[in-house]
């Protein structure tokens, strides 16, 4: 309502500055510089109550904006959204402990399987090794010779197919 009153206050000091200038026109000295300042303070006036209203009007609103935001109802949602919150933080974790968990597990599994394939590979090869020793005397020196070079590199390229087949080979060997 302020609000309309300050426009038409705005819209009065119209006609009174025509009317100051017409009357200054006719020569009416005293009387135009009268309507000229009673013009001029109809229109400060109603910028001020505009600039008043407007003042009134945001402090209104942001004194409504912290009541609401302050109240018990306002308080009690954030405090659910930020239990809801921290329930939703524990069960990421949760899930990404849970992720570690088995990947690490899945890692000291590989590991405990490679080291016990070294060691199954080293103990194949060292009974390679002891049957190539007993048929020492038994096969010529250089396929001897051959089949202890073919043992040392598949074991070192972890070979485990080929260092069967070769046991198996001299295994035959052992036999004839």
């Amino acid at each position: 309502m302020l609000i309309r009153v300050a426009f038409l206050m705005m819209l009065l000091c119209l006609p009174l500055f025509l009317l100051a200038k017409t009357l200054l026109i006719f020569t009416f000295l005293a009387i135009s510089t009268f309507m000229m300042y009673a013009s001029a303070f109809v229109l400060l006036a109603g910028f001020g109550l505009l600039v008043v209203m407007s003042f009134i009007f945001s402090f209104k609103k942001l004194w409504h904006i912290f009541q609401q935001y302050f109240s018990a109802e306002q308080r009690g949602q954030r405090q659910i959204l930020f239990i809801e919150n921290q329930q939703t933080n524990r069960h990421r974790l949760f899930y990404l402990q849970r992720l570690q968990l088995s990947y690490f597990k899945e890692r000291q599994c590989k590991q405990i399987l490679e080291k016990n394939n070294r060691v199954q590979l080293h103990a194949l090869s060292e009974a390679i090794e002891q049957d190539l020793q007993r048929l020492k005397t038994q096969i010529p020196k250089a396929y001897f010779l051959q089949l202890q070079q073919a043992n040392r590199r598949y074991l070192t390229q972890q070979n485990e197919q080929a260092l069967i087949k070769l046991h198996h080979k001299i295994s035959n060997l052992n036999r004839k």
